[in-house]
C-alpha cells in the first residue's frame, strides 16, 4: 500500500514538473539570427584628385616667394588651358620656412624655403597625364599624389541596398536550414553607408625635382576600376 502511494506521488510530481517546463517554454521568445549582407559593384572613376606643388629656395624671403608665385601662376594657367576650371583648382598649403646651417652648435640663417601646393580636380580622366606634363613643364617641382574618386548614383545606391539585403536573407536561410528552422519576419535592419575604394595600390607619384622643363615622354596614367560596397545588418526571427 505504501509503495503504491509513493508511486502515485511520483507520477503526480512528474506531471506537475512537465506542466511547469511546458509553461516556461511557452514564455521563451522565438529564436533570432543576426547576419550581415554585402553587395559590391565595380565602377569606373568619375574624377581624379591631383596634388601638385611648387617648392624653391632663395637667400631672400621676398625673392623666394616671388619666384614661387610666378611658377604657381604659370602652373594654374597651364591647367586652365587644358580645360580645367579654376573652380576645380584649390590651394591646400602654403609654407615659408627659414633654412639654417648648424656649425659647432651655432645656427646661421642661410635662406628660405617656400612651398605652395594645390589640389586639382580632373573630371576628364583621360587628360590626367597631360595635366601632369603641363604642370612639370610650368615648373612644378612636387607631384605629391594622385587618387581616383567616384560619384555613386541613386540608381547604384538602390541596387546595392537591394543586393545587400538579398545576401543577408540568403545567409540567414542557409544557417536556419542547418539548424532545422526556417527564416521568419525581419526584426530589425540597418543599412550601412555606401563606400568606394580604389585598387589596393593607388597610383601615386613621388616628389620630383626637375632641372629642365623639357619633356621627352608623356606620363602614362591608367584609371582602372573602383569598387562600391554596401552592407546590411539584418536580424530575422527563426521559426
Amino acid at each position: 500500500m505504501k509503495h503504491s502511494f509513493l508511486l502515485k506521488a511520483f507520477t503526480i510530481g512528474a506531471l506537475m514538473t512537465s506542466v511547469a517546463v511546458g509553461a516556461m517554454a511557452a514564455d521563451i521568445p522565438p529564436g533570432e539570427i543576426s547576419v550581415t549582407g554585402q553587395a559590391i559593384r565595380q565602377v569606373a572613376p568619375s574624377y581624379a584628385l591631383l596634388n601638385l606643388g611648387v617648392s624653391n629656395e632663395n637667400t631672400s624671403v621676398q625673392a623666394a616667394k616671388a619666384q614661387n608665385d610666378a611658377v604657381m601662376s604659370k602652373l594654374i594657367s597651364s591647367l586652365q588651358h587644358l580645360g580645367i576650371s579654376k573652380n576645380n583648382i584649390q590651394t591646400s598649403n602654403i609654407t615659408i620656412n627659414p633654412n639654417y646651417n648648424y656649425i659647432d652648435g651655432n645656427s646661421k640663417l642661410n635662406g628660405y624655403h617656400v612651398t605652395n601646393t594645390v589640389v586639382v580636380k580632373v573630371y576628364d580622366t583621360s587628360s590626367i597625364g597631360k595635366a601632369i606634363d603641363a604642370a612639370i613643364a610650368s615648373g612644378a617641382s612636387d607631384i605629391n599624389s594622385l587618387t581616383f574618386q567616384t560619384d555613386v548614383s541613386q540608381e547604384m545606391e538602390d541596387q546595392l541596398s537591394t543586393s545587400a539585403i538579398s545576401d543577408a536573407r540568403h545567409q540567414a536561410e542557409v544557417i536556419a536550414r542547418a539548424l532545422g528552422h526556417t527564416v521568419g519576419p525581419v526584426k530589425s535592419i540597418n543599412l550601412g553607408t555606401t563606400r568606394t575604394h580604389t585598387m589596393e595600390v593607388n597610383p601615386r607619384y613621388a616628389m620630383l625635382s626637375l632641372k629642365s622643363v623639357e619633356m621627352s615622354t608623356s606620363t602614362p596614367v591608367e584609371n582602372g576600376d573602383m569598387s562600391a560596397n554596401k552592407t546590411a545588418n539584418v536580424v530575422f526571427y527563426l521559426q
